[in-house]
């Protein structure tokens, strides 16, 4: 709140003369326990009237004193009203010269009343401390259920890469059964070439179209400088068909090379690009075509 405008505005000189509403007094009281330069503002505004009041006072003149007793006759018996004299202009009674004139509201109407702002601002303080609990309560229910969302997106992702991994599997099986339907397709299982069944492969040849169709059962991805290349054995002798690249989600790779005749495949890893023979040394797996 900006105080120094509320001074200026003139309510504490009303609260002061006594013109302000009941609503208007209760506010500057309450203004004046809260802020300090109020109530220094207000002290000073009461010591200020009461120090007008006093510079209008007036002393009566010394023979008014004497003129009274003069005109009043207390020794007449039986009477019991005196008729009210008539003071010259300008002078006052010694009763009026002898009545203090005292401030509206002295300080101790607002020591008074100070318990009751003091209760007051307890009351707004409990009422503040009730909207910070209910808003911290709010603020943690927040926090909740944001880790909530977050939990149930995380799961919803997942799920959503499961069902894409599910429906590549599915649509390679589907395109493996395809491959199988083919009249004279044959299934020539590639194993490793060491005593681990590790690094396993699949090659659907067919006989009558020449097409070869490597499925990929666990081959292992090479490094960057190397590639897997397949190899068909031809009357004893192997023959390049071709390189091919291992990616995610990769099982079914159909080579463009072509052959009618075969004895066996086998792989062997390669520096990319591939190699014209063999490196027998790097052969991972083989396979003989059973008649």
């Amino acid at each position: 709140m900006n105080t120094k405008e509320y001074i200026e505005s003139g309510i504490l000189e009303e609260y002061v003369l006594g013109t302000v509403s009941p609503q208007e007094k209760r506010e500057v009281e309450c203004m004046s326990s809260i802020y300090p330069e109020i109530r220094a503002e207000l002290d000073n505004l009461s010591a200020a009237m009461e120090q007008y009041a006093q510079t209008l006072r007036r002393e009566p003149p010394s023979d008014v004193k004497a003129w009274l007793l003069k005109e009043l006759d207390f020794d007449t018996p039986g009477t019991e009203e005196i008729d009210e004299a008539v003071q010259p202009e300008g002078q006052v009674t010694e009763d009026e010269a002898e009545t203090t004139i005292r401030p509206l509201y002295s300080k101790d109407d607002y020591t008074h009343s100070r318990p009751t702002y003091r209760f007051t601002w307890l009351v707004a303080a409990s009422l503040g401390l009730i909207v910070l609990v209910f808003a911290y309560f709010l603020y943690s229910q927040l926090q909740g259920s944001q880790q909530t969302l977050s939990s149930l997106r995380e799961s919803n992702q997942q799920l959503t890469d499961e069902v894409r991994t599910l429906r590549t599997h599915q649509q390679q099986t589907d395109q493996t059964l395809a491959i199988l339907k083919e009249p004279g397709t044959r299934v020539i299982r590639l194993n490793a070439t060491d005593t681990t069944t590790a690094n396993l492969a699949t090659v659907y040849w067919n006989a009558s179209t020449g097409q070869v169709n490597l499925e990929i059962d666990s081959l292992t991805r090479p490094s960057e400088a190397q590639q897997y290349q397949l190899w068909a054995i031809v009357d004893g002798k192997p023959v390049d068909a071709g390189v091919f690249e291992i990616g995610e989600g990769t099982r079914v790779v159909q080579q463009t090379k072509k052959f009618l005749k075969a004895d066996a495949f086998a792989i062997t890893l390669e520096r990319r690009g591939g190699s014209p023979t063999p490196t027998l040394s790097a052969m991972v797996v083989v396979g003989n075509v059973k008649t």
